[in-house]
C-alpha cells in the first residue's frame, strides 16, 4: 500500500477542521433562524443587545381612544357600548356584543373607570337573572345571549347562547370583583363558571359551545370550540386568584381548569400540523385554522405551561406567521384564518384589527419569555415584529374620528361558515368598539386573558379625566329579539302611530322570517294544528316553543291592521294572505291571559265583516272554520 506524505495529511486535516467549523457555524445560524419567523428577519434591524423598548402607545392616545368610545359608543340609558358606530346596517348599529362589553369593561378597569365598568356588570347581572324567565325557546335556560340591544336593553338580534361570550363576561366580572372588591360582580362570575361546569355538556374535559341547539342550524351541545375553552380557562384562572373564593369552590374550579387544559393541549392541539384545531364537531376534528386559537392559547395558558405540556410555543408562532400574516395593499396585518379557508370563502385575504391586537400581545409575551430565558436575539425579533404590527395598526385609524377610532376589518367574509365585516357607513368604515379596545390592550401591554401587564412593554400611566358625553336620539325602530320587536310594533299600533307600527312590523318579518318558516314546518310535523290552551303552564310553554312563528304571524297581522286603518286594502289583504299561506299555525299571547289565532282573527274581523275587500284573501278562511296550516311554498 502506498503511504501519504505527512504534509499532505496535515493539510487535509486542517481543511477538514475548517469545513467542520464552517458547517457547525452554518447549522447554528440556521437553527437560530428557524426559531425566528421569516418576516421578522426581513423587517428587523441588525441586533446587538436588548434595550428597553419604546412605548407602544402614549397616554394621550389612550385617552383619545377611550374618550371616543365614551362619546360615541356608550349609551348611558343602558350602560352598554355600541359595538359599531357609523355602519349603514341599522340592525347592527344598535347591537352590543356580550364579548365586546366584557372586553371594554376590562379596559375600563385598567383605566380606573369603575363607574362604567360597574354599569356593564349591573346590566349583565340583571340579564343573567331574568334570562331563564323569558318565554319561548330559552324558557328555564340560563346563559347570556351573544348580543344585547345597547339602545333599548334586552336581547339583541343574535339570541344564541354561547359559552365563549359568557366566559368573557365572567372573566370581566371576576376581575372587577377582585379589583374593586365588588362581591356582586364576583358572584356573577362564580355563577357563570358553575353554569358552564355543571350545565354545559363536556367531552374529554372540554366544554361544548352552548346549552341549546339552534332551530334548523348548528348542534351547539355537540360542538366544542377551542376559542370558547380558552376563554373559559381564563375565567377559571381569574377566579382562582380571588381571596373571596371559598375552599370548596377552589377545589372544583382547579379540577375543572385542569380538565380544560388537558383538552386544549391533548385534543385541540394537532401535533402533525403543529397547529391548533378550531374545535371538534360531531363529524370529527375541525381543522380550520383560526388565529385566536393561537393568540389566546399563548395568553391564557402561557408559554411556560405549554412547554411543560410538550408544545413548543415558538414553533406555534412560526406557524401562525406563515398561516395568518398578510399584506393587503401597502399594509401588514393578520387574517383571522389561513389561505385555504380564505380561498374556500371565495375572498382575498383581509386584515382583522381586533386580531392584530391579540397578535401583538402574543408577540410581546413571547419576547418576554425569550428574554427571561436569556435569548436576547429572539426577544428582540419578537419585540420588533410587535412594533411593526403596531405601526400598521395605527395606519388604519379613521381620520374622520381624529385617528382615535379603528375599523373592525378590511372588507371580506371571515370564514365560509362565519360572519362578514360590518357594512361601511356613507363616507367611511364603521368605528369598531372591539378593535379600539384591543388597540389599547396591545399598546398598554395589557393581557386581558392572562390578567396582568406583559413584561418588557413600557408601562404607561393613564389618568382618565371626566369625559364629555354626546347625546344622541334613540332610534325609532328597535332591532332585538323577536318578542321585543313585536311588542314595540303593537305599542305603536295602539298609539295609532301607523308609520312606526308598519316599519317595526316589517323589521320583525325581515329579521325573523326564516326562523318562522322553519318553526311553521316543525309545528306542522310535530302537532299538525294550533295548540289548545286551557291555562296550563305546560301548554303555554308548548306554544311559546314556536316563538318566531308566533311573532312573525303577529307582525303580519299588525301590518294588515295598520294598512286597513290607512284604507290601503290591497296591502292589508296581502299581509293577511301571507299569514294564511305560510304562518297559519301562529298563536299570539294576549296579556289578559289567553292565546288567539291570527287566522281566526282574519276570518272573523276582516273576511266575514268586509268580504268586498277581504273575502277572497284565501277562500278556505271563509269556507272552513277549522282551517289548519298549509305547508309553505
Amino acid at each position: 500500500m502506498r503511504t501519504s506524505h505527512p504534509k499532505i495529511i496535515k493539510l487535509l486535516l486542517l481543511n477538514f477542521l475548517i469545513a467542520a467549523i464552517t458547517y457547525a457555524s452554518s447549522e447554528t445560524t440556521l437553527l437560530l433562524k428557524s426559531q425566528l419567523p421569516h418576516a421578522m428577519l426581513l423587517h428587523s434591524p441588525s441586533i446587538t443587545s436588548l434595550k428597553a423598548v419604546a412605548p407602544y402607545i402614549t397616554p394621550g392616545r389612550v385617552e383619545a381612544i377611550y374618550a371616543n368610545l365614551v362619546n360615541y359608543h356608550w349609551v348611558p340609558q343602558t350602560g352598554l357600548f355600541l359595538s359599531f358606530v357609523g355602519t349603514s346596517d341599522p340592525k347592527l348599529a344598535q347591537q352590543a356584543s356580550t364579548y365586546d362589553q366584557a372586553a371594554v369593561g376590562l379596559l375600563a378597569i385598567r383605566l380606573g373607570d369603575l363607574k362604567r365598568a360597574k354599569g356593564i356588570s349591573e346590566f349583565f347581572r340583571k340579564a343573567w337573572a331574568t334570562g331563564p324567565m323569558q318565554p319561548g325557546y330559552r324558557a328555564g335556560v340560563s346563559g347570556l345571549s351573544n348580543f344585547y340591544n345597547a339602545e333599548f336593553g334586552g336581547e339583541g338580534i343574535e339570541t344564541t347562547i354561547h359559552v365563549g361570550p359568557n366566559a368573557w363576561m365572567g372573566l370581566f366580572a371576576a376581575r372587577l370583583g377582585n379589583t374593586a372588591h365588588d362581591k356582586d360582580s364576583f358572584n356573577l362570575a362564580l355563577d357563570i363558571a358553575g353554569w358552564i361546569a355543571h350545565d354545559i355538556p363536556h367531552m374529554n374535559g372540554g366544554v361544548s359551545m352552548g346549552p341549546l341547539d339552534d332551530t334548523g342550524s348548528a348542534p351547539w351541545r355537540k360542538i366544542l370550540s377551542t376559542e370558547n375553552n380558552l376563554s373559559y380557562y381564563a375565567l377559571l384562572s381569574e377566579l382562582l386568584r380571588s381571596s373571596m373564593l371559598d375552599e370548596s369552590s377552589r377545589v372544583w374550579i382547579s379540577e375543572e381548569r385542569d380538565h380544560v387544559s388537558k383538552w386544549l393541549t391533548g385534543y385541540a392541539f394537532d401535533p402533525l400540523a403543529y397547529a391548533m384545531n378550531r374545535g371538534v364537531t360531531p363529524e370529527g376534528e375541525d381543522r380550520i385554522r383560526a388565529l385566536d386559537t393561537v393568540t389566546w392559547l399563548i395568553s391564557a395558558i402561557g408559554p411556560d405551561n405549554l412547554r411543560q405540556s410538550g408544545i413548543d410555543p415558538d414553533r406555534l408562532m412560526r406557524g401562525a406567521e406563515r398561516a395568518f400574516e398578510v399584506k393587503v395593499g401597502d399594509r401588514l396585518g393578520v387574517d383571522p384564518t389561513d389561505k385555504p379557508e380564505a380561498d374556500l370563502t371565495n375572498r382575498t385575504r383581509l386584515i382583522w384589527y381586533e386580531g392584530m391586537g391579540q397578535y401583538i400581545n402574543s408577540l410581546n409575551t413571547m419576547a418576554s419569555c425569550a428574554r427571561k430565558q436569556g435569548n436576547a436575539l429572539l426577544a428582540r425579533h419578537y419585540f420588533d415584529k410587535a412594533r411593526i404590527m403596531t405601526e400598521n395598526f395605527d395606519l388604519a385609524a379613521l381620520p374622520h374620528k381624529s385617528g382615535a377610532a379603528y375599523p373592525y376589518a378590511t372588507a371580506g367574509k371571515f370564514f365560509h361558515d362565519g360572519w362578514a365585516s360590518p357594512p361601511d357607513g356613507i363616507d367611511s368604515p364603521a368605528s369598531s368598539l372591539i378593535a379600539s379596545v384591543w388597540r389599547c390592550f396591545a399598546g398598554l401591554g395589557e393581557d386581558p386573558l392572562a390578567g396582568g401587564h406583559i413584561d418588557g412593554v413600557h408601562p404607561v400611566s393613564i389618568n382618565i379625566a371626566e369625559i364629555r358625553t354626546v347625546n344622541h336620539p334613540r332610534p325609532r325602530i328597535l332591532y332585538g329579539n323577536s318578542e321585543q320587536m313585536t311588542v314595540r310594533a303593537w305599542k305603536a299600533l295602539d298609539q295609532h302611530d301607523l308609520k312606526t307600527a308598519i316599519d317595526q312590523a316589517e323589521a320583525v318579518i325581515e329579521q325573523w322570517r326564516s326562523f318562522a318558516i322553519a318553526l311553521q314546518q316543525k309545528k306542522l310535523n310535530e302537532i299538525g294544528q294550533t295548540v289548545h290552551y286551557d291555562g296550563f303552564t305546560d301548554d303555554k310553554q308548548k306554544i311559546f316553543k314556536y316563538w318566531a312563528l308566533n311573532d312573525v304571524g303577529a307582525a303580519y297581522f299588525i301590518l294588515g291592521k295598520a294598512f286597513d286603518l290607512k284604507h290601503e286594502y290591497d296591502n292589508a289583504a296581502q299581509a293577511f294572505k301571507e299569514i294564511a299561506l305560510h304562518y297559519s299555525l301562529a298563536q299570539v299571547w294576549d296579556p289578559r291571559g289567553w292565546f288567539w289565532s291570527p287566522v281566526d282573527a282574519i276570518r272573523n274581523e276582516y273576511a266575514l265583516r268586509d268580504s268586498r275587500h277581504y273575502g277572497n284573501i284565501v277562500p278556505e278562511i271563509v269556507a272552513d272554520s277549522n282551517i289548519q296550516g298549509k305547508q309553505p311554498d
